[in-house]
């Protein structure tokens, strides 16, 4: 039982005595392992006094960049093969702990404890901070596929095997340590385990925006550690040849007397064919796109991605230069990047998911 105090050492006395009462029916060996950056002398004496139900260990982890490296460290200390992460202010009901250990124990490498009260999901109930963290959310779903089937990828409260973190190579940057698992953990299987969440008092803008960067900090990293970059850059490589391609087409056509909106478009249709089918047989080769009908739905999507990139761009083109006065140029630049980061979003997201 991982416990991350973050201060909240006038709770723990009730904390424990909750944790004892619903595991009590288990019958089941428990250790107590308290997490924090640092630990005071007062707070130690207190839970020396506890120490009579469950074995307990401190470990202390002033490390910088948040609480997950703190968390992990306590992790990686205990000495049980399952192993419960909470928090110590009461925001994770204890009671709820016998059904994490169950999913667990049904087959399960990691069961979260998921929120579903809009009240009790959100840390802040500043709305800026609302949208970075959607936002940050959104973005963690498009670049990872293997987190989008799970509700709540940041929530404090879970269970995992300790085979999980074993052999996974992680580096977790502020206080999300559940993504990291998510993304580089060492697992097959996650199953969800609902509960209402008790609402949080709202931080402060300062301390809120400082947490968003940690996300931003951590999903740049995990893009990296993941290989989810060498597939954007893949994406890019990709969506390079088909620009020359596509150029070379037109020219080609053009001079040989076919009218140039006509060579446009065959020109159009060769870089998008082979954007399609160059991501098929290198970007997106582990998706396993196989069989005509796959294929050929793939290929659809892949255009009707594209065709609304292709409109976005225009839009960013006009809206910057007629409306807001930017050099054509530097407005198609920008359009052209929106247009990228949409295509490949909508490649992660829809293209090359089985149909």
């Amino acid at each position: 039982m991982i416990i991350a105090t973050q201060n909240a050492w006038d709770n723990l006395h009730e904390l424990l005595q909750r944790i004892r009462r619903s595991l009590q029916p288990l019958g089941s060996a428990v250790e107590i392992v308290i997490v924090d950056e640092a630990v005071p002398n007062e707070a130690r004496q207190g839970l020396s006094q506890c120490s009579d139900a469950y074995p307990l260990q401190i470990v202390e982890s002033p490390t910088k960049g948040g609480l997950a490296k703190t968390v992990l460290n306590g992790i990686k200390a205990a000495n049980h093969h399952i192993i419960v992460v909470m928090s110590a202010d009461l925001r994770h009901p204890p009671e709820k702990i016998p059904e994490l250990i169950s999913q667990l124990q049904n087959g399960a490498d990691i069961a979260i404890g998921s929120r579903y009260t809009t009240a009790g999901a959100s840390e802040s109930s500043h709305f800026a901070q609302k949208i970075t963290r959607r936002g940050a959310d959104l973005l963690a779903r498009t670049l990872f596929r293997e987190i989008r089937n799970v509700t709540d990828i940041e929530s404090g409260f879970f269970a995992l095997r300790k085979d999980v973190v074993t052999r996974a190579n992680l580096n977790p940057v502020g206080d999300n340590i559940l993504l990291e698992l998510l993304v580089q953990g060492d697992y097959h299987s996650v199953s969800e385990v609902k509960y209402e969440a008790e609402t949080r008092d709202a931080i402060g803008l300062k301390e809120g925006g400082k947490n968003t960067a940690y996300d931003f900090r951590h999903l740049s990293s995990l893009f990296w550690r993941s290989g989810e970059f060498h597939r954007f850059f893949k994406f890019c490589a990709v969506g390079a040849v088909g620009a020359v391609l596509n150029l070379l087409v037109l020219y080609l056509l053009t001079e040989r007397g076919v009218f140039y909106l006509l060579s446009g478009l065959i020109a159009i249709e060769a870089g998008l064919l082979s954007n399609f089918f160059l991501n098929k047989s290198w970007t997106f080769k582990d998706r396993g796109t196989q069989g005509l009908r796959s294929v050929l739905i793939a290929l659809y999507r892949d255009h009707a991605v594209r065709f609304v990139g292709i409109v976005l761009n225009l839009v960013i083109l006009w809206l910057l230069t007629s409306v807001f006065g930017l050099y054509y140029l530097a407005s198609q630049v920008i359009g052209i990047a929106a247009a990228m980061l949409w295509n490949y979003g909508g490649n992660q997201w829809w293209t090359w998911e089985t149909a």
